[in-house]
């Protein structure tokens, strides 16, 4: 009997010992982690001091790219001496009530880079007597008042999540009675609330139990962190890897972003521990960011769609920044195998596009209406809404232009920075890709609920190589059919039926981007010329414009508006957070009248030997029943069917002669390397149940008409959450 108990007592101390020794271990990871820098180790200190505004950026995913480098040394020292004998800085205002960028928080923030700076053997500031001095009477000084924003996020959240490491980073230097009343600050984080919140609150618990070496309450936050790692069809990560918060809206740049660098930072901090993530946790964080997130960055910026109502000053590169800190945590949590590809991955957003080998495809985020490509040295994408999307939506000051946001608006990049800041100098109702009344009304403002395209029509479709999206326009009075075709490295995009109630004027925006050195053009057969100044015509023979790497293909019989013209506007009218100050610069935009319901146009990158584009090698159909892109070379022809029927196919090497349906849907039919047929779908109105599609001519395990030459096949389309979803069928003779 003794020498059970004598066992059992063991075995307890044994096992306080290795809750104690794992706690030191997570704290120390904690401390390694905000003591390395991949930014300051890749020399992107400067840019990011001033891409951030030196930590005065509004949005937390961005801010604390501040708090992920090493400041220089005279930035610390300046702090130092002009922190004052009770441990403020005149230069913040503690009474500042503004529930955007609460002044009093920057205190905190100098905090923990004063602690940083002390520990990081790397600097001159290195177990320096002053700056432990200044940091120590800082914290007495923060400590001895509560506080409080009007925006609960800065009390509970925000701060905490700075002051937490602070205290862990200086822990065995801090006077008992200052550690305690740090603790107490950190008390005001409760968990509650849900989804990223949730996430926020329970990390600001675990800074708490480990300063308290309490693990009962930092398993139970780490639980609660740990429980938000799933895949949903409600708010959160959704099964296309896409993210959705306020609804099912997407919000890649904003909620998911913060998400994915909570969870990789949450990763390293437990890793080996018995508080350790389980692997298959890891695997969906990590899915998450190289299929979703990671998508939606091309040279070192975020698509700017992807940014959810988050128009903000340098919003793309710092997303794209903090999405790689990201990726670099997710390369030490796992396999050596893996671990080489999220390396890759982060070192893409770090280097410029030109010397990176990408090939990657074509991505349908179903779930959120975004299609997304890709292929060689171009990036191409298309947002929409629908009746279950919601575009986008305004809250907080924030977004006040973005009504037009979910009409089909496309995003062209080569080296990532054609859309960086040009936020304030747009015409938003010029937006790349849409479709909208031709008028100068003030905009509507945008609420929390955003909209949705009132048409039951909206969809993409990615065959990996090819993509397809459309939608019919169902908003304000207007409507029409628009398609967009992805083939390669070229977009095709096509619009008919465009109308409105009122009989308004439309026009169809090419694109709309910084001016980037002269555009050069040609009609016919002629010469390119270089032009300089706005025109407009009606073109009665296509017309090809170059510009900035890219090349624009406008077929005949539209006509063409190219507006070259200094624009000028405020960051205040994209976000009521910034000073009303007006700045121009110069835009180039390219526009298409829609008095005859239709246009026709092709973007793809502009080669160097500024080689020829073989139209005739790409057959287009654009009606009211089918949009179809039939590629001859290669033989892929991409469709939209608004209305049921049978469709001739031009010139298909793929040696059908027609295709029907008996319903609306998107499609890509491609011929496979053992000469067989691949059809994928996709249900743009998510209702249909199944579909008969047939080919002409006489097919296996499909039913044969021999009096139409026609062999069908029954498809059922994904239903319930999957609705959308691609399907894809393979045939053959």
């Amino acid at each position: 009997m003794k020498r059970i108990i004598l066992s059992l007592a063991f075995i307890f101390i044994g096992q306080i010992f290795l809750y104690a020794s794992d706690i030191q271990k997570c704290k120390q990871q904690i401390i390694d982690w905000h003591l390395s820098s991949i930014f300051s180790d890749e020399g992107l200190t400067d840019e990011i001091i001033a891409l951030t505004d030196s930590g005065s950026y509004i949005d937390l995913s961005v801010k604390e790219l501040f708090l992920n480098i090493r400041l220089p040394e005279q930035m610390i020292y300046h702090w130092v001496e002009t922190q004052t004998e009770n441990g403020y800085w005149r230069d913040i205002d503690y009474r500042d009530k503004n529930p955007s960028g609460w002044a009093p928080s920057f205190h905190v923030m100098r905090l923990f880079h004063l602690a940083k700076a002390y520990q990081s053997q790397q600097m001159s500031t290195y177990h320096s007597d002053k700056v432990l001095a200044a940091y120590i009477r800082g914290l007495r000084f923060w400590v001895s008042f509560t506080l409080t924003c009007p925006n609960w996020w800065y009390t509970e959240i925000g701060v905490n999540k700075m002051l937490g490491p602070a205290l862990l980073l200086m822990e065995n230097l801090l006077p008992e009675d200052l550690k305690i009343q740090g603790v107490e600050q950190l008390n005001r984080s409760k968990i509650g609330m849900s989804g990223q919140n949730r996430v926020w609150l329970a990390g600001n618990v675990v800074y708490r139990a480990l300063l308290q070496n309490d693990e009962i309450l930092l398993k139970e936050a780490r639980d609660v962190i740990l429980s938000e790692i799933y895949i949903t069809t409600k708010e959160g990560l959704q099964p296309d890897y896409s993210y959705h918060q306020h609804g099912p809206q997407l919000q890649f740049g904003n909620y998911g972003l913060a998400y994915a660098l909570s969870m990789t930072y949450w990763t390293r901090a437990f890793r080996n521990t018995q508080f350790s993530f389980p692997d298959e946790k890891i695997r969906i964080v990590g899915n998450y960011i190289l299929n979703g997130l990671n998508k939606v960055v091309w040279g070192g910026y975020m698509d700017y769609s992807a940014c959810g109502r988050q128009f903000f000053k340098n919003a793309q590169r710092g997303k794209a920044l903090a999405l790689a800190q990201s990726l670099a945590d997710m390369s030490v949590v796992t396999d050596t195998v893996s671990a080489q590809v999220y390396k890759i991955a982060y070192r893409n957003i770090l280097i410029p596009p030109s010397s990176v080998a990408r090939v990657e495809g074509t991505m349908a985020f179903y779930r959120s209406d975004m299609l997304v490509s890709k292929v060689g040295d171009a990036y191409f994408s298309v947002r929409l809404a629908s009746p279950w999307s919601i575009a986008t939506e305004a809250g907080n000051g924030e977004n006040l232009k973005g009504y037009y946001m979910g009409e089909g608006v496309t995003s062209y990049m080569r080296n990532g920075s054609e859309y960086e800041n040009i936020f304030p100098f747009w015409n938003w109702r010029r937006l790349p890709g849409i479709t909208v009344p031709d008028d100068t009304i003030p905009l509507p403002l945008l609420t929390w609920d955003g909209y949705r395209n009132d048409s039951t029509f909206a969809g993409v479709l990615s065959s990996g190589t090819a993509g397809v999206a459309a939608m019919i326009l169902g908003r304000d009075g207007v409507s029409g059919n628009k398609g967009y075709f992805i083939l390669g490295n070229r977009m095709f995009c096509l619009g008919n039926s465009l109308q409105t109630q009122a009989g308004q004027s439309l026009i169809t925006t090419i694109n709309s981007t910084y001016l980037e050195g002269g555009m050069r053009w040609r009609t016919g057969n002629n010469k390119m010329d270089r032009v300089d100044d706005d025109f407009s015509a009606y073109i009665r023979k296509p017309v090809i414009l170059e510009h900035n790497g890219w090349r624009y293909y406008i077929t005949e019989n539209q006509t063409l508006n190219v507006a070259i013209a200094p624009s000028q506007g405020s960051w205040h009218e994209i976000a009521r957070f910034y000073a009303d100050k007006v700045k121009q610069d110069t835009l180039f935009t390219v526009t298409l009248n829609n008095d005859s319901g239709k246009y026709e146009y092709m973007v793809m990158p502009a080669n160097d030997n500024n080689q020829e584009i073989d139209y005739s090698q790409v057959k287009i159909t654009n009606t009211p029943l089918v949009q179809l892109v039939e590629d001859i070379k290669d033989g892929t022809v991409c469709g939209v069917c608004y209305r049921p029927g049978l469709f001739p196919l031009k010139k298909s090497l793929l040696k059908v002669r027609y295709i029907s349906l008996s319903g609306q849907a998107l499609f890509i039919l491609q011929k496979e390397k053992d000469g067989g047929l691949k059809i994928s779908l996709s249900d743009p109105t998510r209702r249909q149940k199944s579909i008969s599609i047939g080919f002409s001519g006489r097919y296996k395990n499909g039913l044969y008409d021999k009096r139409k030459n026609i062999t069908f096949f029954e498809v059922e389309f994904p239903q319930g959450d999957k609705a959308g979803k691609e399907v894809s069928v393979f045939i053959k003779r």
